[in-house]
């Protein structure tokens, strides 16, 4: 099977432009800039008025379906499976495949608790001295820790979670926490539909660098520049053989032609940065989504891993 034989049947995506993919799209293509704000959490430190920016308003109960399972989500656990569900229900993959034949290839960004949740771990893990202590996190600080806790900060949880809600059993891949990797995982689902090992592939990421500890690590390691600012955000991308859309009825948005990868010595740089943040591990699935909708080239992006990332779609006469 040719890579141009795999098509874009569904694209979720949850941004600082939109709480939709269609919103997204369509802020882009009007060419609007996310809000952005100081986060509150970091007030009275050195990164007190540095931006990011601010995600809309959503209800994520509403659009998965109850909030049993919110409980166990992190933010970028949440997004990425409202992402996912928006692009599954766009392509009708659940109804149209078995649940052993549709796989999941995510990217996933760097885990981080929310402030609040770990506070009192932190507290009683500092010594006299002021310095987290080790010892005194094994001693007292770890049991004052929820349970519920793992589910939040592991890394491929997010994922997991999109698998478990929408009962994905086929092949699964996740990578992390950069663009390359993301764009790897997208490129292993590309060659999972092709060679046929499964029908439909779900792929995509999601990421949080505006989480307060995830943006003074950024800062601080020199992984976004001044100029920059974080953006939280999510997408997941349904591809699929052409024939089976075809055969179906299914909409193609797109065929994807290429996903490459190279290593690079050039400074990272995304094109999505300007007017939507930095969304890092989601960014390759944003930008695919984004044109899968909107149109046109695809423009390159190097990673902070040092990866340059370069997506080729070519669309249906009749979008």
């Amino acid at each position: 099977m040719r890579p141009s034989d795999v098509v874009i049947t569904g694209v979720g995506l949850v941004t600082s432009l939109g709480a939709t993919a269609a919103e997204t799209a369509g802020a882009w293509l009007d060419r609007r800039t996310a809000s952005i704000a100081a986060l509150p959490e970091l007030a009275g430190t050195p990164l007190e008025s540095a931006p990011a920016a601010l995600l809309p308003e959503f209800d994520a109960a509403g659009r998965l379906g109850g909030r049993r399972m919110i409980k166990y989500m992190s933010q970028g656990a949440l997004l990425g499976c409202m992402a996912a569900r928006e692009a599954l229900a766009m392509s009708r993959a659940s109804e149209r495949f078995l649940p052993e034949r549709i796989g999941i290839f995510a990217g996933n960004g760097l885990a981080a608790a929310n402030v609040t949740e770990v506070r009192d771990i932190i507290e009683r893990s500092i010594d006299e001295t002021g310095n987290f202590s080790d010892r005194l996190f094994g001693e007292r600080g770890i049991a004052t820790a929820n349970p519920l806790l793992s589910f939040k900060i592991l890394a491929n949880m997010p994922p997991c979670l999109v698998s478990i809600i929408e009962g994905i059993k086929g092949p699964n891949v996740i990578y992390t926490p950069w663009e390359g990797h993301t764009a790897a995982a997208m490129l292993d689902g590309m060659n999972a539909v092709a060679c046929g090992l499964v029908d439909c592939a779900l792929v995509g990421g999601a990421d949080t660098p505006s989480n307060p500890a995830t943006y003074a690590f950024l800062r601080s390691t020199g992984l976004i520049g001044a100029d920059d600012f974080p953006a939280a955000g999510a997408g997941y991308i349904v591809i699929e053989k052409a024939e089976t859309a075809a055969s179906s009825g299914t909409k193609i948005l797109a065929r994807l032609d290429t996903i490459e990868m190279s290593a690079s010595t050039r400074p990272a740089s995304d094109p999505l940065s300007s007017r939507l943040g930095r969304t890092y591990a989601a960014s390759p699935a944003i930008l695919m989504g984004i044109h899968a909708l909107a149109g046109g080239d695809v423009p390159p992006l190097t990673g902070a891993d040092g990866q340059d990332v370069r997506i080729s779609l070519t669309y249906p006469e009749a979008r």
